[in-house]
């Protein structure tokens, strides 16, 4: 409880450096406190989401390997992946889903959205979407202890990266939207998604948006792919 209480004061105060940054730029690139907001609570929501299957035992894992540990979840008559990852599936990231969710449902509110049945439902398959690809990068991270054992440092640039998307990546240069795009895709997660239901009027935003609801479980399909295929070379402690 107390650590959950920290993380609802912690994602507060992130919410809190936004606003007060907002309150001297007004908008930033167009995109004002509201649709940042959206933007912000869209991140996080679906990482709550996706984070408290994954995290724990993708980060667990090395530890797990090097302890001779992970050879339990080969021995039960369950799929290795399903089995490992429901068995330490995290229920304290139920403080990033109470804050996330309540300021996504206020920006939803105040939002200038036409909203529609469509809207709605679409909204839906992108917090679906975007938890899927946010698990999916931290099993690829995990996925890669079988090979190198220690990967902590992966996940420290994962999170590192994954501020970029906190805004919208049309502030940064092409490059960099290439990169967020199409190399490790994290804008789908929430910045495509968003200018869809901001303004779909426009092509570029459909074809975008509709891309958006297709990575997430792509990606999370190739990822626990990648992972079987760890276990699959997997020989023990010692191998």
């Amino acid at each position: 409880m107390i650590g959950a209480v920290g993380q609802v004061l912690g994602y507060g105060a992130n919410y809190l450096v936004i606003w007060l940054l907002l309150q001297s730029f007004t908008t930033i690139n167009g995109w004002g406190w509201t649709e940042i907001a959206f933007l912000y609570s869209l991140n996080l929501l679906t990482y709550a989401i996706g984070a408290s299957f994954t995290y724990t035992p993708m980060v667990s894992l090395d530890q797990i390997i090097i302890n001779g540990d992970f050879d339990k979840y080969l021995t039960k008559p369950l799929s290795p992946f399903m089995y490992f990852i429901a068995n330490l599936f995290n229920i304290g990231y139920v403080a990033h889903i109470l804050i996330s969710l309540s300021v996504l449902l206020w920006s939803i509110s105040h939002a200038d959205i036409s909203w529609t049945i469509l809207k709605v439902i679409y909204l839906i398959l992108v917090i679906i979407s975007g938890s899927f690809l946010q698990a999916s990068a931290l099993i690829i991270i995990g996925s890669l202890s079988f090979k190198f054992l220690r990967v902590q440092y992966l996940f420290s640039i994962f999170f590192k990266i994954k501020e970029f998307i906190a805004y919208p990546i049309s502030i940064y240069s092409i490059f960099l939207q290439i990169i967020l795009t199409w190399i490790i895709p994290i804008a789908m997660i929430n910045y495509y998604p968003s200018l869809y239901l901001f303004n779909n009027e426009i092509l570029e935003n459909q074809l975008f948006g509709i891309v958006a609801l297709i990575i997430g479980p792509l990606s999370f399909y190739l990822s626990q792919k990648a992972w079987m295929r760890g276990v699959n070379k997997y020989q023990g402690a010692g191998g």
